[in-house]
């Protein structure tokens, strides 16, 4: 599966052979933006310094641009982009960038599950208040909430600008607890009929089993 949550490169990337000094930052802009003798605009290529594709640019706010390499989006900072004589050049590969990204990647995962313990508290979209985690295992994470527990995959989580968050807002979470109950409830009943079923059908094979073993007593002679 491709993975295109966007990591920023936190410092800039050294260019040899390039014009590397900071002008004043430009403003913020949506199609493109100049550093260091080099325009950056949505959808040019960026490539490296020998020639090869590294990827394209998604966006750009006048600070960093966002580099699509087909695998994952990388905010890298403009100042890390050199001009060169076919578009932007940074100073690595497209396997160099993968792999900085990827390490971003599980640093910040591996630093967001330390997060999810017992007592955090979880906020929904528009950052309300959801609840509480109340347990954290293999196949989820318990939300303990003013309608109940609910249980979500953790893969449901994520940060935000609040804490850990959820792509849901209070009703929404209330309305697929609501859904989820009667479903719960139909599950436990069948299992219940289930075991009442085996219950029985052991029961009559017992007593089947008693009636033929059990010897018939012997008539008297007259």
């Amino acid at each position: 599966m491709k993975n295109f949550a966007v990591f920023a490169l936190a410092s800039a990337i050294a260019l040899p052979g390039a014009a590397m000094a900071q002008a004043p930052a430009p403003a913020p802009a949506q199609t493109g933006a100049a550093t260091a003798g080099v325009t950056v605009t949505t959808g040019a290529t960026v490539y490296d310094t020998a020639g090869g594709v590294v990827g394209t640019v998604d966006s750009t706010d006048g600070t960093n641009a966002v580099i699509n390499t087909g695998t994952v989006k990388a905010a890298v900072p403009l100042t890390s982009l050199g001009k060169g004589a076919q578009g932007p050049v940074l100073a690595l590969t497209k396997a160099q960038l993968e792999a900085a990204a990827g390490q971003q990647q599980a640093q910040a995962s591996a630093e967001f599950k330390s997060k999810l313990v017992p007592g955090a508290t979880v906020y929904g979209t528009g950052g309300a208040q959801l609840g509480t985690i109340k347990s954290v295992d293999a196949t989820g994470i318990t939300l303990t909430t003013t309608d109940g527990d609910a249980k979500l995959p953790m893969n449901g989580f994520g940060p935000g600008p609040q804490g850990i968050t959820i792509g849901m807002t209070a009703d929404q979470l209330k309305a697929a607890m609501g859904a989820a109950a009667p479903a719960a409830s139909a599950s436990a009943a069948t299992a219940t009929q289930a075991e009442a079923a085996t219950t029985s059908t052991d029961t009559a094979a017992e007593a089947t089993t008693t009636a033929a073993t059990t010897p018939k007593a012997k008539r008297k002679p007259r």
